[in-house]
């Protein structure tokens, strides 16, 4: 990875890192592995079943995996929400909730909604459920200004994508966003190759670093089924040595970087300001 490696001591903002993965597939157990041989910590999302997975986690594996790693929920049968009821939404959300409770022995924090699709209706529905934080598939965020904070319940959008997406894909993830500031300041970082782009990325929060007294942050997501279908094994583990080994990062599951987020940032009162 190719760093200024004198900006690293001279930083004025602290850069957070942090990771999730969806769906639950087998190759988590793989994934976690690796995460934990470099201490990067991460957020898996689980659903109890998913159709895109060829091999799903059985619950012996998702409680030996939390033992490792955050486990978030991921709805129980990994729905659209904006397709289902109200009615099935709600179960959907609060059945996971308490189905991975059970089943992990521990407080369940974070969820993610099946292809990032939601509405104000289901964060309601996941505060109610007791989540306290969400993460989305919006990429291309790195500013601390960029994380939502409703009522103490926390937004997570994310930086990058462990996949090879096109300049387009990025634009159409932002403009059906509206994020059209997020594009624009991003544009000139682009690459269609995921490991290049977010040592773009990285390259340029070290930059600005040294310089602003702002924190910043890189949420990096994927899917661990997608590391083996798209041989993205190799450039993973590559990119997380350059981490460890050029340090300078504070390493944060997703509901550790929400309750920093809720110590530093004045929450806003309606959840209509998100959606």
């Amino acid at each position: 990875m190719i760093i200024n490696n004198h900006l690293i001591n001279n930083q004025v903002g602290k850069i957070y890192f942090t990771c999730s993965f969806d769906d639950g597939h087998i190759a988590d157990l793989r994934l976690a592995e690796l995460l934990a041989k470099f201490n990067v910590k991460a957020t898996f999302y689980i659903p109890r079943s998913c159709e895109c997975c060829t091999a799903s986690l059985s619950e012996s594996e998702i409680r030996t995996l939390s033992r490792l790693i955050e486990v978030g929920g991921h709805t129980m049968t990994h729905p659209i929400l904006t397709r289902v009821s109200y009615k099935q939404a709600r179960a959907e959300i609060f059945d996971c909730k308490q189905w991975l409770e059970d089943v992990t022995g521990k407080a369940i924090h974070s969820f993610c909604p099946p292809t990032g699709r939601f509405s104000a209706a289901h964060v309601s529905l996941q505060r109610e459920a007791g989540f306290t934080a969400m993460r989305t598939v919006e990429m291309l965020t790195h500013s601390m200004s960029g994380v939502k904070n409703v009522l103490d319940f926390v937004i997570l959008p994310t930086t990058c994508q462990v996949y090879n997406h096109s300049n387009i894909s990025y634009l159409k993830n932002n403009v059906k966003r509206l994020k059209f500031v997020s594009y624009i300041s991003a544009w000139k970082l682009f690459d269609s190759n995921w490991e290049a782009m977010s040592r773009n990325f990285l390259n340029y929060l070290y930059d600005i670093s040294h310089t602003q007294n702002e924190d910043h942050y890189f949420h990096l997501w994927g899917h661990s089924w997608e590391l083996s279908q798209f041989s993205l094994w190799r450039s993973l583990e590559r990119f997380l040595k350059s981490l460890h080994d050029i340090g300078g990062f504070v390493f944060l599951d997703n509901s550790m970087l929400a309750d920093l987020v809720r110590r530093k940032k004045q929450p806003v009162t309606s959840v209509a300001e998100l959606i």
